[in-house]
């Protein structure tokens, strides 16, 4: 039964277990999630979150990753920091399961590990066992079920109940009903992008709760499914007839773990677009381009790109964050894609609109092709002409904060401090990259946010 052989592994791993470059992916991690929490915590959408959970009743036991850190009770605080850290469209990736993995993960052990004093070892633990829990769902049943189903959804739930059954210190069985109990729950669906709407953090914040009721619950001994993914009636089935259960075993325990084959989003934008928005920063390194000159750009890329960024209309204004025609033009106008370039000034400007009507997205066979015989590659081919003829051609298949193309420390320092500017004052921010750069050091991981602004409830 592969949910045994599964439940089994990730109930049996350990802090020892993992090698120093998944120590430091974690690590990385904790510290990419935090800060685009707190950058999410300002917006409207972090907002609105802010006030609802803030209605709930509330104990002092988890930290808030927003200005104040002020503390709310576990289940509270790990959905509200789930709900800002996938606001800004900049939390981290996983290419071949095509989830974000830490936005369902890192909320649920922190919360959790707060509430029951955890050591940052166990936390780091507990953290790789949810990446690889969810990463493995995930391949299982994609490209076939990103059509209706948001992926960071409907698997976070097993991350969540991972990473909070282990700090619990469930047993075999009650780790394998945690597990059952998450996979019922599972849920969430794509079609929010059609309106622009808000859902894409009800999802995140969801299966937080989820993964930490299936835990609580099995721990009490409340039973579930033993075969929740790959039984008659589970989750692989459920979610696409093209699924592919040797994915939650196959190389089960060798290296690379899942956490080691994660990437950072340096664009605050849908991951499927950063390709082509890395050609845009090679090609204007390489050239001075003056983008009036531009009279055409043919964007060849993979099938699932294709379906899920050629957007050459949003009708919203979060929809411009799922248009590869908007992020593309947008790089080349304003030289960045961070969230401040996805305002309304910005995406209505004149400009942009006209530089998006020369886009066109094309699948290119050769591309497909690499996609499907890894689905870590996400590669795009920019063909961009100008009004002399000139034709410039710049492919990439691992943009950079790719896992094959990845951030050094200090990248990751340079965007926690970036997302973080005006909230968490510089000196503090500071601190808290020390502390979490130590955290398997951390006897209580309490102590990572005792900082002077967190707040006393």
């Amino acid at each position: 039964m592969l949910t045994q052989q599964l439940s089994d592994f990730l109930h049996g791993l350990r802090y020892q277990d993992l090698p120093e470059q998944a120590v430091d992916s974690a690590k990385m991690c904790v510290e990419d999630l935090i800060g685009v929490a707190f950058a999410g915590s300002v917006l409207p959408q972090g907002k609105i979150w802010r006030r609802y959970i803030s209605q709930q009743p509330q104990r002092p036991e988890a930290t808030v990753w927003d200005g104040r850190l002020s503390r709310f009770s576990c289940e509270n605080a790990a959905a509200l920091n789930a709900a800002y850290s996938h606001v800004i469209d900049m939390d981290d990736v996983h290419n071949s399961s095509i989830t974000h993995l830490g936005v369902v993960t890192i909320p649920t052990a922190l919360a959790v590990g707060q509430k029951h004093h955890s050591s940052g070892r166990e936390i780091l633990a507990a953290i790789a066992a949810g990446y690889e829990a969810g990463a493995r769902i995930g391949e299982a049943i994609n490209p076939g079920a990103y059509h209706y189903w948001h992926t960071t959804g409907v698997v976070g739930s097993f991350s969540s109940a991972v990473a909070a059954g282990k700090l619990l210190g469930l047993t075999p069985e009650q780790f394998l009903s945690a597990m059952g109990s998450a996979g019922t729950q599972s849920a969430g669906l794509w079609q929010f992008i059609q309106d622009g709407a808000m859902s894409k953090t009800l999802h995140t914040a969801n299966a937080t709760l989820c993964g930490i009721r299936s835990a609580e619950l099995a721990a009490l001994g409340f039973t579930a499914a033993r075969d929740i993914l790959g039984g008659e009636r589970g989750f692989l089935g459920a979610m696409t007839a093209d699924h592919h259960p040797e994915a939650l075993t196959r190389g089960l325990g060798s290296q690379p773990y899942q956490i080691q084959t994660n990437s950072f989003k340096p664009y605050a934008c849908c991951r499927h677009t950063h390709s082509a928005d890395y050609c845009v920063e090679l090609l204007k390194k390489k050239f001075a381009l003056d983008p009036a000159r531009i009279v055409r750009i043919t964007d060849y890329t993979y099938q699932v790109a294709k379906d899920n960024v050629d957007a050459p209309a949003p009708a919203t204004p979060y929809g411009f964050k799922f248009s590869v025609q908007y992020c593309i033009a947008a790089a080349f106008l304003y030289g960045s894609l961070t969230d401040e370039v996805f305002s309304a000034d910005k995406t209505n400007a004149p400009a942009a609109r006209a530089l998006m009507d020369k886009v066109t997205v094309v699948v290119d066979p050769a591309l497909e092709g690499l996609y499907q015989a890894d689905h870590n590659q996400w590669p795009h081919r920019l063909e961009v002409e100008l009004d002399d003829g000139t034709r410039l051609i710049q492919q990439m298949e691992y943009p950079f904060g790719d896992f094959n193309n990845p951030f050094t420390w200090d990248d990751a320092h340079t965007k926690f401090f970036a997302v973080t500017k005006g909230i968490l004052p510089r000196v503090e921010a500071e601190e808290l990259t020390r502390r979490i750069a130590a955290l398997e050091e951390l006897n209580d991981i309490n102590d990572l946010f005792s900082l002077p602004c967190a707040a006393v409830v």
